[in-house]
């Protein structure tokens, strides 16, 4: 039998194992995806994985794509560009952070990246599963995804290519893409509804593959390629259809990534210095405040911004991008930051995000009761 299908074998069982002991007690399970490979990561062959875990990052960054069509854009509310507009101010201080730091200026700003972004996926995943979907804070936390994602995806754009040249050729096929859904696109969605769902889910595969291929032979990043075909579709309005085609594949490749990622962790965290921490410690730590005084922005009572400082606080698919970039380009310390914030703020946040009603009551139970405000 083949190696890669006896590291899959006891990938599944395991992860099936883990995930399984979660939901028996309510817990969402992507933490337990990136435990196991910190646990187990040095006895299982993960190389053997691929190209599995790869393909569940490019999934990823297409479903992420799925949810910026015309529609979600324009549907942003203004509460949610103002809680936005101090969530981005993680920006600047990042920034701040990677010059004290002793990064240079593209250092810095990926550090900046790092630090900035949170998981859409991750996030949304844990509202679905709590079922809160239908609260005040979550319609805030999902338009402050949406304009993190598009913000990163511009600078994946900047930093991810060959310098200049990479970013023109981004542009350039971003243009493409655009102008093809804009006129082919009415008669390619009439043609895609006469297609059986295999046919369309390997169609949808080779379009999110692809793209990705094609940005990387024009030195610009994959995962904005990836991105960018998710986009179009929804554009296209195929987000409903192609959510449920991709769904289960993509969370099959999305459990992968996560082991793989716990798993390399621990060669990455080996040489861990004081700076990483600082700098991992200072990034979990700076967008709480910003993200509470976002919320009153937006008009949230104190209960529901303080949910929602919590929602914002897991980082996932893009810091790992942002992360494997900077390494590449010879920065290290970022790297070490955007492994050391996904695999504490995961499953960090995952626990406050479930017992965010408890930690609201029981940090309301030891203020005066004078100075109690309505939620």
């Amino acid at each position: 039998m083949h190696p890669s299908v006896e590291a899959f074998a006891i990938a599944a069982g395991l992860l099936a194992l883990g995930a399984a002991l979660v939901h028996r007690f309510g817990f969402p399970p992507l933490p337990v995806y990136l435990l196991t490979g910190l646990l187990v990561g040095e006895r299982l062959p993960v190389e053997e994985l691929e190209p599995l875990p790869s393909l569940g990052l490019l999934l990823l960054l297409f479903s992420v794509g799925l949810e910026f069509g015309p529609d979600r854009l324009r549907g942003l509310s203004g509460k949610a560009m103002r809680a936005g507009v101090w969530d981005a101010l993680a920006l600047p201080l990042g920034f701040l952070l990677g010059l004290l730091l002793g990064l240079d200026l593209r250092g810095s700003f990926l550090l900046a990246g790092v630090i900035y972004v949170s998981s859409s996926a991750v996030i949304v995943k844990l509202i679905i599963d709590l079922r809160r979907a239908a609260n005040p804070e979550s319609e805030v936390v999902l338009g402050v995804l949406v304009l993190e994602d598009l913000v990163v995806a511009l600078l994946l754009a900047l930093l991810g290519g060959e310098g200049g040249l990479g970013l023109v050729f981004s542009l350039l096929l971003v243009l493409a893409y655009l102008l093809l859904a804009r006129y082919l696109g009415p008669p390619l969605v009439r043609f895609m509804e006469t297609l059986s769902d295999e046919l369309v889910l390997l169609l949808g595969a080779s379009l999110t593959t692809g793209t990705a291929l094609l940005f990387h032979a024009a030195g610009a990043s994959e995962g904005v390629g990836a991105f960018l075909s998710g986009v179009v579709a929804a554009s296209l309005g195929l987000r409903e259809r192609l959510e449920h085609l991709f769904g289960p594949v993509r969370d099959l490749g999305v459990a992968l990534f996560f082991l793989v990622v716990g798993a390399q962790a621990l060669g990455l965290l080996e040489s861990l210095s004081k700076a990483a921490l600082l700098g991992a410690g200072l990034g979990l730590l700076m967008k709480l405040p910003l993200n509470l005084l976002g919320g009153k922005a937006a008009g949230l009572g104190r209960k529901r911004r303080f949910y929602g400082a919590l929602y914002l606080l897991p980082r996932g698919e893009f810091n790992l991008v942002l992360g494997a970039l900077a390494l590449g380009q010879g920065y290290p310390l970022v790297a070490q930051v955007a492994v050391l914030l996904v695999l504490v703020s995961v499953p960090l946040g995952a626990l406050l995000i479930r017992f965010a009603p408890e930690l609201y009551r029981a940090l309301e139970g030891r203020r005066p009761k004078a100075a109690k405000q309505p939620s």
